[in-house]
């Protein structure tokens, strides 16, 4: 059950920042990491004058992980390589035939780019229209955890992912039309009796342009699933059911949703 918890407050500060540009330097990182801190401490400062137990609560878990990534970041700058002692050894060399190993190659991808996708299928069931909601199609790049967020809580290197892109809804009833822009994450959880694999992803949306032709506002997504392989030698393609919200500037969709994930290698 703790590890569930963990979970649960991992996505809560991954929605939090899952717009933090990728690829800044070690001292930026620590620069950024020291700046918030100052943050938590003013808004804990201010939630103790206002006695606001709760906030005050949940402003120490915040400073906890930011904390961590300190320290983590502070040791890394401080590491210095190690000395290397010279030995110097007498090598006599025996000629010998040493038949070619062959090396496996890592595969790159379908195009050679190296890069993780994810294709979903979405659908909201808003009770309106004639199929009774949205349908709408996510495309996403797949990020590692490039902050160590998996590592904060406990959890395997490869248990926190973060997902970045774009999509398009239409219909419920409504006449819903949105282009969202997405950004968001996946958390594996530990496997069920049997080796079932589950997972938890969620997300904040933006819909850029849509009804009125203008953009829209903000909307969100929590989605619980599990894996299966279809046979389909693309790895394994994910179920899952959840609630999710697009918001074009007249007209909203939301409700429980069900999508369909298939992962893809370019």
């Amino acid at each position: 059950m703790k590890k569930y918890v963990n979970c649960l407050v991992v996505l809560a500060i991954m929605l939090a920042i899952a717009s933090v540009s990728y690829g800044r330097t070690l001292a930026e990182e620590a620069q950024a990491v020291r700046d918030y801190l100052n943050v938590v401490d003013a808004k804990l400062a201010t939630a103790k004058q206002a006695n606001n137990k709760a906030r005050v609560d949940l402003l120490h878990v915040e400073k906890s992980a930011s904390l961590a990534r300190w320290y983590k970041l502070k040791a890394s700058m401080d590491v210095a390589p190690a000395p290397v002692e010279r030995v110097i050894t007498k090598v006599i060399t025996v000629p010998q035939q040493i038949a070619a190993q062959p090396v496996a190659k890592k595969s790159n991808g379908a195009f050679g780019w190296g890069l993780n996708t994810m294709l979903d299928g979405r659908y909201i069931n808003t009770g309106k229209g004639s199929v009774a909601g949205s349908a709408g199609l996510m495309a996403n790049v797949v990020l590692d955890d490039f902050i160590g967020l998996g590592s904060m809580f406990g959890m395997s290197t490869n248990a926190v992912k973060f997902k970045l892109g774009m999509g398009y809804y239409a219909g419920g009833g409504v006449g819903l039309k949105a282009i969202p822009v997405y950004a968001g994450g996946i958390i594996n959880l530990p496997q069920w009796l049997g080796g079932q694999e589950s997972f938890l992803t969620g997300g904040l949306n933006y819909v850029v342009d849509g009804n009125g032709q203008t953009s829209g506002k903000i909307g969100g997504d929590v989605f619980f699933g599990i894996t299966a392989d279809m046979g389909l030698g693309l790895g394994k393609t994910g179920f899952a059911i959840g609630y999710n919200v697009i918001r074009s500037n007249t007209v909203s969709s939301k409700g429980l949703s069900l999508s369909v994930s298939q992962p893809f290698d370019l």
